[in-house]
């Protein structure tokens, strides 16, 4: 007999821990939310996983702004394919703060490519600490939308 697939309560399969762990050290570009002035904010940020923590590159603004040690932030990865309506998401919620030991902020520095032009003299760099890390899988393509 195969292995069971754990799935949620809609029917996704339910990602192990080790493969969200895989997911999230095979890529380089995330999205972080978080709460700046009391608004949602949601922008796309080059990343390196770090154990089990996010290291994100930041210049000055909402995300330094909303990255307070008290507010939980949600960093997100995912993947789509439209044509088979597949696709696989991997959320790690925690807290970020900033990183400031400086052989760590020198090692990421190296690690994290800048992809937006600017200037790159005021940059600073923000460690999720994962509280959750979580993820799910779209395996099964939905029947085809009549026309």
């Amino acid at each position: 007999m195969g292995e069971t697939v754990a799935r949620d309560r809609n029917g996704l399969e339910v990602l192990s821990y080790e493969e969200c762990l895989e997911l999230l050290g095979a890529r380089r570009v995330g999205r972080i939310a978080l709460v700046n002035a009391g608004s949602p904010v949601i922008v796309p940020v080059n990343y390196v996983l770090d154990g089990t923590s996010v290291v994100i590159r930041s210049a000055p603004g909402a995300k330094l702004d909303g990255a307070d040690r008290s507010r939980p932030v949600a960093f997100e990865i995912d993947e789509h394919d439209p044509e088979s309506r597949t696709g696989w998401s991997v959320l790690v919620t925690g807290l970020a703060e900033p990183l400031e030991e400086p052989d760590e902020v020198e090692r990421f520095d190296r690690e994290l490519d800048a992809w937006a032009l600017g200037d790159r003299d005021d940059v600073h760099l923000l460690r999720v600490r994962a509280e959750s890390i979580t993820g799910r899988r779209l395996d099964v393509p939905a029947a085809p939308r009549g026309g």
